[in-house]
């Protein structure tokens, strides 16, 4: 039967002075499950009780009538006392099932004043005692939980200004249990610096019918000051009137206290610090990171991360986020990599990210310290122009040198011998008996000198050449320098039918010294074809062109070519000549070589004997 029918069944049980059952209603054949034939006149209500409660009530009665000796009967004295007994009961029923019963005694007085017995009416609670307890358990957990999380509830009357409160409210207030309530009570514990915030929260909260969070200080009597937050909602009549407001109220001291210390940690800090939740949301920022991206704080909470990078971050960063939420650790964010932020104005700036995670009650976070290095970006790169510049001014130092090397070694080579064998032929000048041999001898001295004055004018030549500030630079086109080489060499391309092609349609023009560049050509061209082979016409292949950006001019001929494992050391020397032509002096390349790297170029060869060569410079630009 479903217990909450049982309790709309009432039991009525009468019994004599010795407790034998005469009367047995049907609420009680139906609560204990016997027929009264099975009961009246042959059971005591001792067959459906515990012992242990009877003797439980057999000691009440003993000590509410003050009996020392406890062998006596408690229906009896309560009938002599004209009293009456009411208490839960445990009933056992005929199967063994038991229920909690409400059960009232009362004794049965005849006319005479004497007892006849008593009476007693019990009714099934079971279901009203579980929901009781269950009701307690509840009230016990709310307790235990309101102790462990330092929280509170609270009822407020905005009618009749009645205020009820939990036992733990009582207890983070610092009020006594036994006072009586109102809104005062706790309006007079409020901070004095939060009154007129905390008043106008309240009236705002009537006027608007919404209960918003309010986080404040309170002072306790003993004038401990401690920080509590405050959630609730209000409750309105049919008329939309106010008249009730409930919440809770939650000890939050200790966690304010931590959060001013963490906040002060991150106000300290020299970067800007920005916390994210696993979502991407901006939790916190400090001063800093204020400065650095031109937002107010409250601009930035609860704004996705992405607000502060340039778009062609963002597609990537979702999933960024999220690998390294899998796998937490301190580290720099795109290590190796160049990372710019955005400020409010849009502007980009340079910086710098360590990531590190952070465990908390609501979940992962991520500690984001951000650095502006643009000034370490813009030192970095005075630096590199610095060390570029330094590299340059090396290289030209360096070729400076070389070339100063050079231009010794030729010196000395190129006047050591003529200047020896003058003083030879002095010797044999000073020696010479006839004026035959004296004549003969002068001869050889105009030879030697004539030969000395043309090396001097050719080093002299090389020197002007090496000093850069003589050099005058404009645009020339390479086809107007090519036509102005062939006519100065008409009478040599004519006798020997030599054939000049050329193609500078990739690069026609270039910033150049023209007289440098004329006597390029013209030494190059002249020296393809003095050095034609026998066996066939001169050609000549004249090309302009970019490699990896640098211009090059090429001279291709199909000569004589050179023994470069033989004279390729020295053949851009002074006076190096590597064919029997009456013509050669050795003094076309070296004097290209000087012009072409006094302009920063380079020139090199490649050659095969009675195939041809090839004359290749690099320019600078």
């Amino acid at each position: 039967m479903n217990p909450n029918l049982n309790a709309e069944i009432i039991a009525v049980i009468a019994t004599n002075n010795d407790d034998i059952i005469y009367k047995f209603n049907e609420g009680a054949e139906t609560l204990l499950g016997y027929s009264s034939s099975e009961m009246i006149g042959l059971k005591k209500t001792i067959s459906f009780l515990k012992e242990d409660e009877f003797e439980n009530f057999k000691n009440d009665i003993a000590i509410r009538y003050t009996l020392k000796n406890l062998d006596f009967n408690p229906y009896k004295i309560l009938a002599q006392n004209d009293g009456y007994d009411s208490r839960e009961w445990t009933i056992v029923k005929k199967d063994g099932t038991t229920f909690i019963a409400q059960s009232t005694l009362t004794p049965v007085i005849n006319e005479s004043g004497q007892s006849n017995g008593c009476i007693r009416i019990f009714r099934d609670i079971t279901a009203q005692k579980k929901t009781e307890i269950d009701l307690i358990r509840r009230n016990q957990i709310l307790n235990y939980a309101e102790k462990i999380t330092q929280m509170g509830h609270w009822q407020l009357d905005t009618t009749n200004d009645n205020v009820i409160w939990s036992t733990n409210l009582f207890n983070i207030f610092g009020v006594d249990l036994n006072e009586k309530l109102s809104f005062q009570t706790y309006f007079n514990l409020v901070h004095p610096d939060d009154k007129d915030t905390v008043n106008s929260f309240f009236e705002k909260s009537i006027k608007d019918k919404k209960f918003n969070e309010i986080l404040h200080r309170i002072i306790l009597t003993d004038g401990k000051t401690k920080t509590i937050q405050l959630l609730g909602d209000v409750i309105t009549d049919n008329a939309g009137n106010v008249i009730e407001i409930i919440g809770t109220c939650q000890d939050v001291t200790e966690q304010r206290m931590a959060e001013i210390k963490f906040k002060g940690l991150l106000e300290s800090a020299p970067d800007a610090m920005i916390i994210v939740n696993e979502q991407g949301k901006i939790q916190l920022v400090n001063n800093q990171a204020e400065k650095l991206f031109g937002y107010p704080s409250q601009e930035l909470i609860n704004e996705p991360v992405e607000l502060l990078l340039p778009k062609r971050y963002t597609e990537t960063h979702a999933s960024h986020r999220e690998l390294f939420f899998n796998i937490p650790k301190t580290r720099k964010m795109g290590e190796g990599k160049e990372l710019f932020g955005i400020n409010k104005k849009g502007t980009e700036i340079p910086i710098q990210i360590s990531l590190s995670p952070l465990k908390t009650e609501e979940g992962l976070l991520v500690s984001a310290a951000i650095r502006d290095i643009t000034f370490q970006k813009k030192a970095e790169r005075k630096i590199l122009e610095a060390k570029g510049g330094l590299e340059v001014l090396a290289h030209k130092l360096t070729a400076k040198n070389i070339q100063l090397a050079d231009f010794a070694q030729i010196t000395s080579h190129n006047l050591r011998a003529p200047v020896s064998n003058l003083n030879s032929l002095l010797d044999f000048y000073k020696d010479a008996e006839t004026e035959d041999e004296k004549t003969l001898l002068f001869e050889k001295f105009e030879n030697v000198i004539n030969h000395l004055t043309t090396t001097l004018n050719t080093l002299i030549e090389a020197l002007k050449v090496k000093d850069e500030s003589s050099k005058k630079i404009e645009t020339l086109a390479f086809s107007e320098i090519l036509k102005k080489t062939q006519e100065i060499l008409s009478g040599q391309i004519l006798k020997t039918n030599a054939k000049i092609t050329s193609d500078f349609t990739e690069n026609p023009n270039i910033e150049y010294n023209s007289v440098y560049l004329e006597s390029i050509f013209l030494n190059l061209v002249s020296n393809a074809i003095k050095y034609k082979s026998e066996d066939r016409t001169p050609e000549i292949f004249i090309q302009a062109k970019r490699e990896e950006g640098i211009l090059k001019l090429t001279f291709k001929d199909n000569g004589l070519g050179i023994n470069l494992k033989r004279h390729g050391h020295k053949i851009f020397g002074l006076n190096k000549v590597f064919h029997r032509h009456p013509d050669a002096k050795g003094v076309g390349l070296f004097m290209t070589k000087v012009q072409v790297e006094s302009m920063g170029g380079k020139i090199t060869v490649e050659s095969d004997v009675n195939v041809g060569s090839v004359f290749s410079i690099n320019f600078n630009k």
